[in-house]
């Protein structure tokens, strides 16, 4: 078989959009295609034309046939002759010759990716890949009748997934696919549902950022290109106490001026929208999200078959989130995707305060029995802490007096490339809020652990950390934080327990952030594990000598006298 460029094809078919014959602009370019031995789409669609002519009419008339009988990697969503007669009924035409040639050369790129794309590949949400229209498709599957059936943008089902052919994936569906034709911006206005935030969409502009097409000729700037919204309904608004507009605008607008950048009202809507293009898959897999209130994130997360939006844990209080409507979300737009949300939410305003991070608080080792007092050997994988692949560490329950509820991480970390350990590690940390921190990480020492050059969200700290490194005795609380040191526990006797000073960093945005150690250096050795128990965040502006902690886990606050 003749080796192809697959890209030469991406060219072939934006030529055919403008409706250049392929054939033409193949022999201008001297490209000879080449096919397996295999039949192809195209050859399927024409062994089975009681199944596929009209598609196959579609595809001669747009000119397009040669593409999908040339050797490649395509996956395409075949509507039958009944889906194509649905189609030609519902848009008044009596034959798809009938049908403009743009509104023809659209349905063929919607129907069309250039991968292979098998239902093993599908997700509650969007298709790894766009269509060749630009346009992501959602799949999902329908249970009826006693049997479950694949379904592509919540109507068309696929009656046939997964036929082989030579160079792709053929899905037969039983209705045509039609592109979104409509903004985020039109969405909301075209439901009265969403009366008010469509209001509010327009006093303070952000109807019309909404409202702009991906890039274009009009629309240079890519990185505007898609966008996500989260809109509140009327319904939602009124049981916050916002039964109007006005209501809402009179709450929170306090210049006056709703397009005030600085404007609560201005920000509240900013909030709700999301740079990228974020269907429910998306969201599910981070964390956070950016918004387009400056430095202002929503934290999400799944819990069970519900998809929570700030559901947060602040200082040590629980805070309710609010749901994503599965069923009325992932709606496409022609720039975006709008989400329905099913409870008022806003930016919080909030002071920075400590965290105190213990780094084995992970969620899948508190489950298990051996979590307090017992050990947890040859753990290779943790939501909230990665580390180099090919090794693994350990949890240590019975860590000493000196750790923080007695426990502690045990990991494999080497500052030597040549040594065969795991050469960083990092943790997820808690939500901390915006300002700035002094940064201390406490451990117990180990003479053979090494240098690490410590990083938050890729920032380094000014403090190299030597894990062999012993604390200070004998000296005054002061003299020790002057010499970069304290106790975080009662256990103040042993110098083995140490807090160490890494320096102070500016956390840009309320989130969780990313703390992580690079070995550097082999210190006093490299041949053993690295025992680590806290990180803390402290305001730069707040006492960081206390609060110290009790190695049950409890507060021990700073002596009054």
């Amino acid at each position: 078989m003749k080796t192809i460029v697959k890209r030469v094809f991406r060219r072939i078919f934006e030529i055919a959009c403008a409706l250049v014959l392929i054939t033409a602009a193949c022999k201008k370019d001297n490209i000879i295609y080449s096919t397996t031995s295999d039949v192809n789409i195209l050859g399927y669609l024409d062994e089975n034309s009681s199944t596929y002519s009209e598609f196959r009419k579609v595809l001669t008339l747009t000119k397009t046939a040669a593409f999908l009988g040339a050797y490649g990697e395509y996956t395409v969503f075949a509507p039958t002759n009944e889906a194509i007669s649905a189609y030609l009924k519902e848009k008044g035409a009596a034959s798809v010759e009938a049908l403009a040639p743009e509104q023809l050369m659209d349905l063929v790129k919607y129907h069309i990716m250039e991968d292979t794309v098998a239902t093993t590949k599908f997700t509650d949400g969007k298709l790894p890949r766009l269509t060749m229209y630009g346009q992501y498709l959602i799949t999902g599957v329908n249970s009826a009748g006693g049997s479950a059936k694949f379904t592509v943008n919540r109507s068309t089902n696929i009656i046939t997934p997964n036929i082989r052919t030579g160079n792709g994936i053929i899905h037969a569906i039983d209705k045509v696919l039609e592109p979104a034709n409509k903004t985020i911006a039109e969405m909301v206005a075209a439901d009265p549902r969403f009366s008010i935030f469509n209001q509010m969409l327009k006093e303070t502009g952000f109807f019309d950022t909404l409202n702009v097409l991906p890039v274009n000729n009009t629309n240079p700037d890519s990185t505007r290109r898609w966008q996500t919204l989260m809109v509140e309904s009327d319904e939602v608004l009124a049981s916050a106490g916002f039964p109007t507009y006005e209501s809402l605008k009179a709450r929170l607008c306090k210049t006056g001026n709703p397009k005030n950048p600085a404007d609560s009202l201005y920000l509240f809507a900013a909030y709700h929208i999301l740079p990228d293009i974020k269907y429910l898959a998306d969201i599910v897999s981070a964390t956070s999200h950016s918004t387009f209130a400056p430095f202002e994130v929503i934290t999400t997360k799944q819990q069970r078959d519900e998809i929570l939006v700030n559901d947060d844990t602040f200082n040590g209080i629980h805070e309710p989130g609010v749901g994503i409507s599965r069923p009325l979300s992932d709606n496409s737009a022609s720039n975006g995707v709008l989400h329905v949300i099913g409870g008022h939410f806003g930016i919080k305003v909030r002071s920075p305060y400590g965290v105190y991070f213990d780094v084995t608080d992970q969620p899948e080792l508190m489950s298990q029995p051996a979590f307090n007092g017992g050990v947890i050997n040859g753990i290779a994988k943790l939501a909230g802490v990665r580390w180099e692949s090919g090794y693994t560490i350990n949890y240590q329950g019975n860590a000493g007096a000196g750790h923080f509820k007695g426990n502690r991480f045990m990991i494999p970390f080497a500052g030597n490339p040549s040594t065969k350990r795991a050469h960083w590690f990092e943790f997820d940390t808690p939500l901390i809020v915006r300002g700035r921190y002094k940064v201390w990480v406490s451990y117990r020492t180990n003479t053979r652990s090494p240098l690490a050059q410590v990083y938050v969200d890729g920032n380094p700290l000014a403090r190299i950390i030597n894990f062999a490194e012993y604390g200070i005795r004998n000296v005054s609380d002061s003299e020790m934080e002057a010499l970069g040191f304290k106790w975080h526990t009662e256990q103040t006797g042993s110098s083995n327990y140490v807090c160490r000073y890494l320096g102070t960093l500016d956390i840009a945005t309320t989130d969780k952030h990313v703390i992580r150690f690079e070995g550097i250096g082999t210190g006093a050795g490299d041949g053993n594990g690295t025992w680590i128990d806290m990180v803390h965040f402290i305001p730069a502006d707040m006492d960081q000598l206390w609060p110290r902690f009790h190695t049950n886990g409890t507060i021990i606050q700073k002596p009054t006298n």
